[in-house]
């Protein structure tokens, strides 16, 4: 397998994710301005659908992109959590305008963001998986369920089931609030009675 350059095995197939989150969000976020109402829901559904799988599942198109133009491990790994680092990481600063900074940056362990890291491991250890399955078909001497790749999904895999089926997502959920109120206080609004 020839190992294309760093733009070609990494910097295009993120780009391409990238540029179809950043259009949908654009699109989702102007939607409401528009005056018919039919022409609001039909691009706010398009483009939501859109936004959420490139977040959600950009890893599928590139992990494989990156895997066969010659990436190693470490920058498949690295371009598969760009866009969802990304859009974590935008929703954080989104909160800047009502909490500090450091309250912002806690955000981005909510359990949403926790969910999504999870399913995109658990999809690079299946991916890795299947382009191992089709460089052995293709006659190379590769094992192509690796137990590293197995573990890293399963586990992650668990995880998403878990995340969600624990009360829904909501366990989690108070968890969260309960170590905001542990770094940040009870928050604004707040008062003793006393």
């Amino acid at each position: 397998m020839e190992k294309l350059n760093f733009k070609k095995r990494f910097v295009f197939p993120v780009a391409i994710v990238l540029l179809i989150m950043m259009t949908s969000w654009i699109i989702y976020n102007l939607a409401w301005r528009m005056d018919n109402h039919f022409t609001h829901q039909v691009l706010a559904a398009t483009f939501g659908t859109l936004l959420f799988i490139s977040v959600t599942f950009g890893v599928l198109f590139i992990y494989p992109f990156a895997y066969f133009r010659g990436a190693s491990l470490t920058e498949r790994v690295l371009a598969s959590l760009v866009n969802p680092v990304l859009w974590a990481t935008k929703e954080c600063f989104r909160l800047l305008t009502s909490f500090t900074l450091l309250e912002s940056l806690y955000y981005f362990f909510n359990p949403l963001s926790l969910w999504l890291f999870c399913g995109v491991f658990a999809q690079m250890g299946l991916v890795e998986m299947i382009c191992r399955k089709k460089l052995k078909n293709r006659g190379q001497d590769i094992t192509a369920v690796h137990p590293a790749a197995l573990t890293v999904f399963m586990v992650s895999f668990f995880l998403v089931i878990f995340l969600y089926a624990w009360g829904q997502g909501e366990n989690i959920y108070v968890i969260f609030l309960e170590w905001f109120r542990v770094f940040f206080g009870p928050g604004v609004g707040v008062q003793s009675s006393l």
